[in-house]
């Protein structure tokens, strides 16, 4: 059954820039800011409006091809091959990643506009104004987020009265996305209003990984317990390879375990799994394995053949769709990923499957990690937020001890945390997490070095700040561009 996508039919109602700056009296017989915020619709409307430029630029497909060939598990094929040579991007790489600037910095414009036109609109209370406001809030963070992990400092626009803005100091960008995170959790309904619209418990959580991602470590445990302690959701069992269809499939819309998915459908689809898969699979009629990794990749062989996420995720062989037989992939990108699948996508990006950026697996790892940062060493209830992540991966159900819980004792702090670590790489494969884990932790060299052999060059920490910002942002100048740039 095809999935709805009600949340996303009013975004193509873009807001209109002002053009009666020069007149006395607001046209009515077109749509402009000064008249189009009238009802509650018109509200929503411009709400919707903020998704557009996440879905059909940002996350349809480009931001995870740049983020997951830099992980410790992949390879890019063609013009994304750089990528994963950690030198710095190629002029074709720079341009892709400016379009992802460009994207984020388009939500937060229709975000801020949202957030000052919504408290003037007639006839809806303020609770349900409030509700809007914080969904356009948490839009905003979810932007400034991406932004300030990838370009460091960045310029920071929380009004739309603000025409230029320098790079501002990255923790300032933390300060703004946790003010506009505390009143979302505080005036959000508990769970979203519909599927893919965020609740106080997407707001907690995205809060408790930000506070991980800046070392508040309390703050991140607690905020996660918040989560926990909500009973909004839970974990789906999973007793074989195949169940994973039953978290991450095409026609899945609302299972337990989501927090925060951004949505797609057949008409309005995702284009990551064709950049992971290849085109001669029953996995989806489309691929082109734009991202692939080799026989001898160390994270790959590590990983435990019995952990049904490396069964669901990761091929080396598979029935042709064509002809029914069993055969190899090339020699050439002889290990490929299929965590997504859709076989009855019906176009290169009509993937039905949703972008799960925070679910429930995510919320439990973070409580692992925060609580043993916080106290020195894993409490058993952080050790059993583990064990319940890794006990569902090998087909355990997920609230009862199992053979292959992790052991009770002789842990130290970082021990536990590279437990952790290397968890979340196996349970967030292939979602745009590893190389933001390995950045926020430091372990970027070590780890790439230890399982690609190759050196990660400073340059490669950042993306650049697009020439266009440059040229075009009196507070900004070429001496202000990232190092290496």
């Amino acid at each position: 059954m095809m999935k709805p996508n009600i949340l996303f039919i009013l975004s193509f109602c873009f807001l209109f820039t002002a053009c009666s700056k020069f007149l006395d009296e607001v046209p009515e017989d077109r749509l402009a800011e000064e008249n189009f915020y009238k009802n509650a619709e018109d509200a929503r409307s411009a709400v919707n409006a903020i998704y557009n430029p996440l879905r059909s630029g940002v996350f349809r497909g480009p931001y995870f091809l740049q983020t997951e060939i830099m992980a410790d598990y992949a390879e890019g094929r063609g013009s994304t091959s750089i990528i994963g040579e950690y030198h710095g991007l190629d002029v074709v790489n720079i341009t892709r990643v400016a379009t992802l600037w460009d994207g984020l910095y388009r939500t937060v414009r229709n975000a801020n506009i949202a957030i000052e036109k919504i408290p003037g609109v007639p006839t809806m209370s303020d609770g349900d104004k409030n509700a809007l406001i914080a969904e356009a809030r948490f839009l905003r963070a979810f932007s400034y987020y991406h932004l300030v992990r990838y370009w460091g400092n960045v310029p920071l626009y929380l009004s739309t009265e603000t025409a230029s803005s320098p790079r501002t100091p990255a923790e300032e960008v933390y300060a703004a996305i946790v003010a506009d995170l505390q009143f979302a959790e505080t005036s959000l309904p508990p769970k979203g209003a519909q599927y893919g619209r965020p609740g106080a418990g997407a707001a907690k959580a995205l809060l408790a990984e930000v506070y991980l991602t800046t070392g508040k470590y309390e703050q991140a445990r607690d905020k996660a317990d918040e989560v926990i302690g909500s009973g909004s959701f839970s974990l789906v069992n999973i007793s074989k390879a195949e169940d994973w269809d039953n978290v991450f499939g095409a026609t899945v819309n609302g299972s337990p375990e989501e927090v925060f998915y951004l949505k797609f459908s057949h008409q309005d689809g995702w284009e990551w799994p064709h950049n992971l898969l290849y085109s001669e699979t029953s996995f989806s009629p489309f691929g082109n394995y734009v991202i692939y990794s080799t026989l001898d990749n160390k994270f790959l062989n590590a990983w435990d053949a019995q952990d049904t996420r490396k069964q669901w995720g990761v091929f080396t062989e598979y029935i042709n769709r064509k002809n029914g037989q069993l055969e190899k992939l090339p020699v050439s990108t002889p290990v490929q990923f299929s965590k997504w699948r859709d076989p009855a996508a019906p176009t290169t990006t009509g993937h039905g499957n949703d972008y799960p950026f925070l679910r429930y697996a995510d919320v439990l790892l973070i409580y692992a990690e925060a609580a043993n940062m916080a106290e020195g060493a894993p409490s058993a209830k952080a050790l059993e937020q583990l064990n319940k992540i890794h006990r569902r991966a090998y087909g355990y159900p997920y609230n009862a001890p199992s053979p292959v819980d992790f052991p009770a004792a002789g842990w130290t702090q970082e021990s536990f945390r590279d437990a952790v670590l290397q968890e979340r790489a196996y349970e967030l494969f292939m979602e745009g997490k590893r190389w933001l884990d390995l950045k926020r932790t430091g372990k970027i060299k070590a780890v790439i070095k230890a399982n690609k052999g190759r050196d990660v060059q400073d340059v490669h920490l950042n993306w650049p700040i697009p020439q266009q910002e440059i040229d075009t942002n009196p507070d900004i100048t070429q001496a202000d561009q990232n190092t290496g740039y």
